[in-house]
């Protein structure tokens, strides 16, 4: 796999991903000169982009497949096992 296939690693306990504008959530980081701003709030824009708003930021306009990074949800991983301790 060539190096510009690799997405760069995000903050610990998240993941990266590309995702296209509708599949943007709020709580999604969002990467800036090195500095990651989690996404809240969005608004629709024109042809399909999304406006993301952020705090300590000013908006940013997504129109197209961009990298986002989500928090890990271990419980979802399939074939994962889980220790419970009763006693």
């Amino acid at each position: 796999m060539p190096d510009e296939d690799k997405i760069p690693p995000g903050p610990p306990g998240t993941t990266g991903t590309i995702l296209a504008p509708g599949q943007l959530k709020i709580g999604d980081l969002i990467r800036f000169d090195g500095v990651f701003f989690p996404v809240r709030d969005m608004v629709a824009g024109r042809g399909g982009a999304k406006v993301l708003i952020f705090k300590g930021r000013e908006p940013y306009t997504v129109a197209g497949p961009t990298l986002a990074y989500r928090p890990i949800d271990f419980n979802a991983l399939s074939g994962t096992l889980r220790y419970i301790r009763t006693e």
